[in-house]
């Protein structure tokens, strides 16, 4: 069985109406900030919690298997209901023997996957030439508990026929697809829709590249479309963050949200004014061609040929195509965020002369000088 194979599960759901419902995606691993997140939103047992999928991989050495067992405890209340992602589906990578080379990429260039913690946990070396099969035979026999949770996780929820549950997207909710990889694994979901029937609430594709203007990782509500989209990006891009997305009931379908993030937080002690830029400019992956003009200590002064604007960005966030010599830029935006004494804000990359930090979920530059 490969991934292609999996048959959709899908499950409808009768909620009480009165209930508060939490919706969050994309933990990849992140345990700690998860736990933390369910904290800051007060969850108790008179809540739902609907977890939209990619609960591992990505995450920090060790947590994706911890998360994952967590999960699993979540999901025995009869509140919690797991759900599936696309990362959810690598155990199924490694059971047959024409995913090996996948396996292997998975385990020695990628890693940050559930498939080294279990390595770890059992002290099995890793390495580009190992035994896969006998590996594979390991894991099935010590984490079969883990086999069956992955295998039941649901597809598909369809909350009181209301509102409709996926992780990556489902242009039709009266023609769902026999396998569920394409639900699981529906790139840029949100741009690509013309809107759907039913209200329905996905992750996997991170808010932030929906914008090629300002760079924001807050959840998108599109009631015209019928579509909210949920993923910060955690672990997947440079400022990302784990949303929670709440709806006060199903009697009153009003929603809202908070956002919690593991990068440092500073309390900022001066008021600090920018001008905006006339064009904002919100670097992803795809166009992201640049041309390096300056250096400032840590930070390029680049070119971006697609917008031909110019801007600071920090040397980690280009890098060079060995094929063509080219040189590229990701997750990167001419922004400076103005701020206001007692401001708080997340500090994600520290550098000299500026820094890349985030404010309400916005993400931009501010000079170092002003973090203390």
């Amino acid at each position: 069985m490969t991934e292609l194979k999996k048959k959709t599960i899908v499950k409808r759901l009768n909620l009480e109406s009165n209930r508060r419902i939490l919706f969050v995606s994309d933990i990849h691993g992140d345990v700690d900030t998860f736990k933390s997140g369910l904290e800051m939103m007060n969850f108790n047992d008179n809540d739902y919690l609907f977890i939209i999928g990619d609960i591992v991989e990505k995450g920090d050495p060790g947590k994706n298997l911890e998360c994952f067992r967590y999960v699993m405890e979540l999901a025995k209340k009869p509140n919690v209901f797991a759900m599936s992602g696309n990362c959810d589906e690598v155990l199924r990578f490694i059971l047959p023997d024409d995913q090996r080379d996948r396996f292997l990429y998975q385990v020695n260039i990628k890693k940050h996957s559930i498939l080294n913690d279990m390595a770890e946990e059992m002290n099995y070396p890793i390495s580009p030439n190992m035994d896969v099969k006998d590996y594979v035979k390991k894991v099935q026999e010590q984490y079969s508990d883990l086999y069956k949770f992955m295998d039941e996780l649901i597809d598909i929820v369809i909350i009181n026929d209301e509102i409709v549950l996926v992780h990556g997207g489902l242009d039709d909710i009266n023609n769902i697809p026999e396998y569920a990889i394409s639900i699981l694994k529906y790139d840029n979901f949100y741009a690509k829709s013309k809107g759907v029937d039913k209200l329905t609430i996905v992750g996997h594709y991170p808010t932030r590249n929906y914008r090629n203007d300002m760079s924001c990782c807050n959840p998108i509500f599109d009631f015209k479309k019928k579509i909210i989209s949920i993923d910060g990006g955690n672990h997947v891009c440079k400022g990302g963050q784990i949303n929670f997305v709440f709806l006060e009931s199903l009697n009153s379908m009003k929603f809202g949200y908070k956002y919690i993030d593991h990068y440092e937080k500073i309390t900022i002690k001066n008021d600090v004014i920018y001008d905006e830029p006339q064009n904002l400019v919100n670097i992803t992956f795809g166009d992201n061609e640049v041309e390096i003009k300056d250096r400032d200590l840590d930070f390029y002064y680049i070119h971006h040929l697609k917008s031909d604007e110019y801007m600071w960005v920090h040397n980690s966030f280009v890098y060079q195509d060995p094929k063509n010599g080219k040189d590229y830029c990701y997750d990167a935006n001419n922004q400076f965020i103005s701020v206001k004494a007692g401001d708080i804000v997340s500090v994600i990359k520290r550098g000299m002369p500026y820094s890349v930090i985030k404010k309400s979920g916005y993400i931009g530059l501010i000079e170092t000088k002003y973090l203390g």
